[in-house]
């Protein structure tokens, strides 16, 4: 074994012994694909990530009167007290909250880079998006309702993001 080790490191010195070069521009590229991911590829993710963590908020908290499975009224009894603007506001808080809080746990920190150097479109694409499924499945849609649940998802998406960074990564460093 020993002498396996010494023939190995004498292989390694030698200089004619070069990987291809295309060798080395694979690793590069995989590195920098790693390191500084597409924009629209950890985008999707965060999509997919948005679409799973909906299905369990819309069960115990009716969006715009859509409900995925349960009945009654759910957590949104409890935001109800908070008033006409709270209600909404709390309500579009938990909805994208809760998705950016899974989304932290699952991104790494290369992807959560990315989203928030995109930080105004990606939370304008998820809280939009979001809008755009709760009208197609005939959401029930009222103004201020509207306009408190948008400021209260993008409230939330903004800080959500600016604290996980500050909180996960730039401690870390």
């Amino acid at each position: 074994m020993k002498h396996d080790w010494h023939e190995f490191g004498n292989e390694a010195r030698n200089p004619t012994d070069r990987a291809p070069a295309r060798l080395g521009e694979a690793i590069v590229g995989a590195v920098r694909a790693e390191l500084e991911p597409s924009y629209a590829r950890v985008l999707a993710k965060l999509g997919i990530i948005h679409a799973v963590v909906s299905i369990g908020t819309l069960s115990v908290c009716p969006q715009f009167g859509f409900r995925l499975f349960g009945e009654g009224m759910g957590i949104m009894e409890a935001f109800m007290r908070l008033g006409a603007f709270g209600c909404p506001a709390a309500c579009g808080i938990f909805y994208v909250g809760t998705s950016l809080a899974l989304a932290a746990t699952v991104l790494t920190r290369p992807e959560w880079r990315t989203i928030r150097s995109h930080r105004s479109l990606t939370l304008t694409a998820i809280v939009l998006l979001s809008l755009g499924f709760f009208r197609i499945m005939d959401g029930e849609f009222f103004l201020e309702f509207s306009l408190a649940w948008l400021l209260g998802a993008l409230a939330a998406g903004g800080l959500l993001l600016e604290g996980v960074w500050r909180l996960r990564y730039e401690r870390a460093t």
